[in-house]
């Protein structure tokens, strides 16, 4: 039976890939609907769930959709919304897969994880590069010790000077800009391989525009035996978002982000692959982990949760 979810909140633009993978397996996920307060973005949605051939029911309130038949929400709206409706939906006792970041109010997030926690429910972080195949393999080989011990990692994210207006407009009234915007993707994957940072060092800059709002950012973080440094931009030409993870056995490159590529370089051959350098294009199965198969997967209990 498909898992029946919807959108309380459908702002963000990664409401894209969730209406795709319900196009590509709807065997596997159903939208029984959405709900947005601002007119607009329910249009736009209806517009782009139509593009997949989905048609999409739109609920009138955030209890309609509490009300219904779903088994999971989707929280995709502004950062400043999310965990209010985060916060509703488990307190209903609905499943949900929260927008990254998670929010802005630490203590507000604490108290929705202690609440899916009492209650027994799925909250899962909507950080998709976690099941990238590529970034997978990395964790994988990572976690395997193939690439010994992790000494560095980086990480560059940078956004297009067509960007500029809604940085200003929409993250501008966040501290951080563009790194609280988009550096909750990178910090995931480090942690994941890194564990946690003993301490941070920031560099948040405000170079370009109106200088309202960080638009230029290096971040690095100090671990036990290592050192990852994370950077971005806001006038970038040319994307060129990657990953390095660089251990005392072997470096690993991932660019761009969300491709299949994978660059490795091994001191000894390990897990099928050769020593040396070798550029790879990573190919998933059909049945690759996705952030909805994840969330089905742990509401039923088949697994603990990745992360």
């Amino acid at each position: 039976m498909a898992l029946k979810v919807a959108f309380l909140g459908c702002w963000h633009s990664h409401t894209s890939m969730h209406l795709r993978e319900a196009a590509q397996s709807p065997d596997e996920v159903e939208f029984i609907g959405m709900y947005d307060p601002d007119p607009e973005v329910i249009a736009i949605r209806r517009e782009k769930s139509a593009e997949e051939g989905l048609d999409i029911p739109v609920f009138d309130s955030v209890d309609a959709v509490l009300n219904s038949e779903v088994d999971a929400v989707i929280v995709e709206g502004h950062v400043y919304q999310n965990l209010d409706y985060a916060e509703q939906a488990l307190t209903a006792g609905k499943h949900v897969l929260l927008e990254k970041p998670a929010g802005v109010n630490l203590d507000q997030f604490k108290r929705i994880q202690k609440l899916a926690s009492d209650k027994q429910l799925v909250l899962n972080l909507a950080y998709m590069w976690r099941y990238n195949p590529a970034v997978h393999e990395i964790i994988r080989l990572a976690k395997l010790g193939v690439l010994g011990d992790i000494y560095a990692y980086r990480g560059h994210i940078p956004k297009p000077h067509s960007w500029r207006t809604e940085l200003e407009e929409e993250n501008g009234i966040y501290h951080g800009g563009i790194y609280f915007e988009m550096a909750g993707h990178l910090v995931d994957i480090m942690v994941a391989l890194m564990g946690r940072p003993t301490d941070v060092h920031s560099i948040l800059r405000k170079h370009y525009g109106k200088r309202s709002v960080v638009d230029n950012a290096v971040v690095v973080h100090d671990f036990e035996r290592g050192l990852g440094t994370i950077d971005m931009a806001a006038m970038q030409v040319g994307m060129a978002r990657r990953i390095e993870v660089h251990g005392t056995a072997g470096t690993a490159l991932h660019a761009p982000i969300g491709s299949n590529n994978l660059s490795l370089c091994l001191e000894e051959e390990a897990e099928g692959y050769q020593s040396g350098w070798q550029e790879l294009e990573i190919e998933p199965p059909d049945s690759f982990p996705t952030l909805l198969r994840e969330l089905r997967a742990c509401m039923n209990g088949e697994k603990e949760p990745d992360y």
